[in-house]
């Protein structure tokens, strides 16, 4: 069977997951998951990506997301990736945690995103085993489920912070307030009492959830670059759309140092030139190994030393996050 198409463009919605390789656990324990969920939260201002929803399973998650920018591959190499080392960092392992790329789903807003968030809602309380009891039971189950955005969603915690909920519970009042969360948690929760289908059988292509007509506008919005091969490359790759010598160039002004200085290699401890890769990491989506071509073919380890460094010193966060927001207007 062919792989599914990778369609990537700006804002477009997607219902991800991935599974352990062979089936095994990606999550050892609770430390795991909050771990990753740190990882992902740090992610999403970097990548431009917005969190809708999530579930966290042993073996396996499930993220709803809204890309910005056209870069799923980048951002959930770059995911995966991380977490992959910092778990098998922990747990003293080699190898592969996940078992091949991840799927990616393409959704259309309205009534199919809602019954995907519904369906990816109660994965937790889904199956022979986890899924076991009448519905009262597992309600029961689903409202105390601590690794999934449902109870902020259903009004019963506070919704993680990184968590974006306007898209869902927009479908109900255009709101988002509490009558929404009361409606939503209806919604989801009578999903109990009937077999709920998977939406996702539902794909076009293997990798499009919606109408007819939304089909036809991803087929419009395609032609154009299966045309022209290098639009369709960059379509997949995706692109922060920021020049990193410009980036370079605002902080450079802000320290009053001419770009060059931060560019060489010649002086070593140079603090601006630390916070013109950070920015540089940050903005562009570039490699380490790419951010050290940039200034004059520093090693990247050096160069992860150097944001490392700046990302701990928790007195300078301030400073820091105020030249990012200047940086993003170049």
């Amino acid at each position: 069977m062919a792989r599914p198409l990778r369609l990537e463009f700006e804002d477009a919605i997607y219902h991800i997951t991935a599974r352990g390789n062979r089936r095994e656990r990606i999550f050892a324990g609770d430390l795991d998951r909050a771990r990753f969920l740190e990882t992902v939260a740090r992610s999403l201002p970097r990548f431009a990506v917005e969190l809708h929803a999530f579930v966290l399973l042993p073996n396996h998650f499930h993220l709803l997301v809204r890309t910005r920018r056209a870069n799923l591959s980048r951002w959930m190499h770059w995911l995966m990736v991380t977490y992959t080392i910092a778990f098998n960092r922990r747990h003293r392992k080699v190898g592969h945690l996940f078992q091949g790329r991840y799927k990616s789903l393409l959704v259309e807003e309205g009534d199919y995103l809602l019954g995907l968030s519904r369906y990816l809602h109660l994965n937790p309380v889904r199956g022979k085993v986890i899924g076991a009891g009448d519905p009262k039971e597992r309600r029961a189950r689903l409202r105390v489920y601590p690794w999934s955005s449902y109870r902020g969603y259903a009004g019963l915690v506070k919704q993680h912070e990184f968590v974006t909920e306007d898209l869902v519970l927009g479908e109900f009042d255009g709101r988002g307030g509490r009558e929404s969360k009361t409606r939503y948690r209806r919604f989801v929760e009578e999903g109990l009492l009937r077999e709920i289908e998977n939406p996702a059988e539902a794909a076009q292509w293997q990798a499009v959830l919606g109408s007819e007509d939304f089909v036809q506008r991803l087929r419009d919005k395609m032609q154009p670059q299966r045309q022209k091969r290098r639009e369709v490359k960059a379509l997949r790759r995706g692109t922060s759309g920021l020049d990193p010598l410009a980036i370079v160039g605002r902080i450079a002004a802000e320290h009053d140092l001419p770009p060059e200085r931060l560019l060489g290699g010649k002086e070593y401890g140079l603090q601006a030139r630390s916070i013109a890769m950070w920015a540089v990491w940050q903005l562009c989506e570039l490699s380490l190994r790419e951010i050290g071509l940039l200034f004059s073919g520093m090693d990247y380890a050096a160069v992860a030393q150097r944001i490392r460094r700046l990302e701990q010193d928790e007195g300078s966060q301030a400073r820091l996050r105020s030249l990012l927001l200047k940086c993003q207007n170049i």
